[in-house]
């Protein structure tokens, strides 16, 4: 009975816990949620700990500046470290809002550290407000909880809808020249001492800038025509040109009686008259026009001037929808990010810090604009919510991935990836010696069944529904050209790469010297290059078509053989590539003694358990071992001996970095990078700052 009754208390605190927690504040159409979990996070490292460490030193010392006050402790902040802290964004086509969700343990503490708070802080009941429009709109609201932070900003895009602009009252101002206009009165408005004798003045007009709130006239449906000068327009005053061109009549009285002509543009206008400088003959050209009226310096300076009052207009509109999202944090209720099946199955309890995007096609769409109408048409579809966890213990950290499916497409990748690696590869590992490696495994044959489908899923809806018959047309003629039994038969879809060390050797080039005549000569020089030592390997049970291509290298005198041993005879290579087939299994290397060692069955297998349970059970895996790189590295290849040495002194301490895939789990697929912890270090945070702080000295 005792025991029923700790584990309901443990249950009944525990749900307590939750209920207290900050993420039913968080709205459920929330696109971004990031935590951090403080408590998991000063499990690994005491709060004392932080503060004498070098970023919690570093961090403390910089805020005391920045506040002009003295803080020894994270805790001065006065947030609550045990609790989660929340960042999460909303999306909309009109604003974006960042925001963060803070739990306060003391929120005296955290009022002490703004200036002149009487002044700036509203309180209204329990909540304070403080507002900073000018620091790019930020608003901060906070009670004795929790603080929550907000700031927005307006898509341009939402007032490029002229609807929207005559809404708000907010226009999208953009800048035009229009010198292409100016240009087009070229071959209409050629003037000369003739037209300057026939006339008291010359006028050229051309667009005037438009007045604030007005949009830039089109210039698409100009008309030039002929019409008496209207009396308002504004003239620039300059004495007529005294030259004559030869065989000019001039007629003053008929001048005199006659209204003057323009040519016009029905748009409004900026009138130039001739310069008193202009000479018999002169021809005046667009450019001179805007260059003389200063028209492109004074339509930009109107154009920077709009651009600051809509600016301001869409600041102040921002910081109203502000108010009232953070008004709704404390005061209304809504339906929070708990209730998201999909956000609340990608947690763990274990994690340190977790990540979920709710939508890979918003992502894309958010960080696409450019794309227009392409990146809202389905490009990303099929992908759902993304996620990210950070777990950190006394072996190891750990960053692990994962991706939701729809249905077609995880049937899809589970029949692509449904191999496991050619168990053969394993022999040719040395884990004593390798740098690092990289297996996959596939089925070739679902791949080539499969990719057609994905094609069209994928870019189907890029190209539009008016494509719709050529996107099938040629997915059948991709099935029909090739044969996917055939093709899986030359490559299986597994294969291996493996570093097994680096090597300095001489490489030859060809460069080209001058004498002192300038005559080019053709000069070969040699240099010292530092190289990988690899090995890559496929599976392949058909080599027939293999065979045919290296028959024909050699009957071209691109290959040559030496014990069942090809070499590629390429001058410009840095390297010597080999290549032969045993066991079923393509090998490629530019190690020689290598190659003969498993041609001729002498090489020494020296893989790791943990390495092969690596390879053997992952579809996809990759390894690098920092410490076999130590020392391998020439000094002059990394900018001397000071920096090689703290080059490998930081190597010999960084523990293996793996990645892996994971097998598909329902309609999720998943993978993992991870680090291992070296002996001396209690746990991975402790051992991360221990790097950080090596590397800044």
């Amino acid at each position: 009975m005792k025991k029923i009754l700790i584990a309901v208390s443990i249950l009944f605190l525990a749900k307590l816990n939750y209920a207290q927690d900050l993420v039913k504040k968080i709205p459920s159409n929330a696109f971004t949620v990031a935590t951090i979990k403080g408590d998991n996070v000063f499990k690994l490292m005491f709060v004392k700990d932080f503060n004498e460490s070098f970023l919690g030193k570093k961090l403390l010392t910089e805020t005391s500046k920045s506040l002009d006050q003295n803080l020894n402790s994270v805790e001065d902040f006065g947030v609550n470290l045990e609790k989660n802290m929340y960042y999460f964004n909303q999306l909309s086509d009109s604003i974006t809002y960042n925001c963060f969700l803070i739990p306060l343990k003391d929120a005296t503490k955290f009022e002490s550290l703004i200036k002149d708070k009487d002044k700036k802080i509203i309180v209204e009941g329990n909540v304070s407000t403080l507002k900073m429009p000018d620091n790019g709109g930020i608003i901060i609201k906070w009670n004795k909880d929790m603080l929550y932070f907000i700031t927005g900003s307006i898509r341009s895009s939402f007032f490029a809808d002229s609807a929207n602009s005559a809404r708000y009252g907010i226009k999208d101002i953009k800048y035009q020249t229009n010198y292409e206009d100016v240009a087009a009165l070229e071959s209409t408005t050629t003037v000369d001492s003739t037209a300057a004798v026939a006339s008291d003045v010359i006028v050229v007009d051309v667009p005037a800038p438009p007045t604030i709130g007005e949009s830039y006239p089109q210039m698409e449906s100009r008309e030039v025509v002929k019409k008496k000068q209207p009396t308002q327009k504004r003239k620039i005053a300059t004495k007529k040109s005294k030259g004559k061109k030869k065989g000019a009549k001039s007629k003053p009285k008929a001048i005199a009686k006659k209204p003057k002509e323009v040519i016009e543009i029905k748009e409004p206008m900026i009138e130039v008259v001739d310069s008193p400088h202009m000479e018999d003959g002169y021809t005046t050209d667009s450019t001179a026009v805007m260059t003389e009226a200063g028209y492109a310096d004074d339509r930009y300076d109107e154009y920077q001037k709009e651009r600051a009052e809509q600016d301001s207009l869409k600041k102040e509109l921002a910081m109203v929808w502000m108010t009232a999202e953070a008004n709704k944090i404390f005061t209304a209720n809504y339906e929070s990010i708990e209730k998201n099946k999909s956000y609340t199955s990608s947690l763990d309890s274990k994690a340190i810090a977790e990540l979920w995007v709710s939508s890979l096609q918003d992502a894309y769409n958010s960080i696409a604009p450019e794309f227009g109408t392409y990146g809202k048409s389905g490009l990303m579809k099929g992908y759902g919510s993304l996620n990210a966890k950070l777990f950190m213990d006394e072996k190891s950290f750990r960053i692990s991935t994962g991706l939701e499916l729809a249905k077609d497409q995880a049937d899809a990748y589970k029949k692509i990836i449904n191999r496991k690696l050619n168990k053969k590869f394993l022999k040719y590992v040395n884990s004593d010696k390798a740098i690092g490696f990289m297996g996959y495994s596939i089925d070739t044959k679902a791949y080539l069944e499969e990719f057609p489908k994905l094609m069209k899923q994928t870019y189907g809806s890029f190209l539009g529904k008016n494509m719709e018959e050529e996107i099938e047309l040629g997915t059948d003629l991709f099935s029909l050209l090739l044969d996917e039994e055939a093709v899986s038969m030359v490559v299986k879809g597994d294969a291996m790469f493996v570093i097994n060390g680096l090597n300095t050797k001489d490489v030859t080039y060809t460069t080209y010297d001058y004498d002192d005549d300038y005559n080019r000569k053709e000069v070969t020089k040699t240099k010292k290059e530092t190289l990988p030592d690899f090995l890559f390997m496929f599976s392949s049970e058909d080599h027939r078509l293999m065979n045919k291509l290296i028959k024909y290298g050699l009957n071209k005198n691109y290959v040559t053989v030496n014990n069942n041993i090809y070499k590629i005879e390429e001058k410009k290579s840095p390297v010597d590539i080999y290549f032969m087939i045993k066991d079923g299994i393509v090998f490629f290397g530019n190690s020689l003694t290598e190659m003969e060692s498993i041609s001729n069955n002498t090489f020494v297998p020296a893989i790791n358990k943990s390495h092969k349970t690596l390879l053997a059970k992952n579809n996809f895996s990759f390894l690098f071992n920092a410490k076999n790189l130590v020392g391998k590295v020439p000094t002059e290849e990394i900018g001397g001996e000071e920096t090689a040495k703290k080059f490998n002194e930081t190597l010999g301490k960084m523990g293996n970095i793996y990645m892996k895939s994971n097998p598909i789990k329902g309609n999720v697929v998943s993978a993992d990078i991870s680090a291992e912890i070296p002996n001396g270090h209690e746990n991975a945070l402790k051992y991360l700052f221990s790097l950080i702080e090596n590397a800044s000295k």
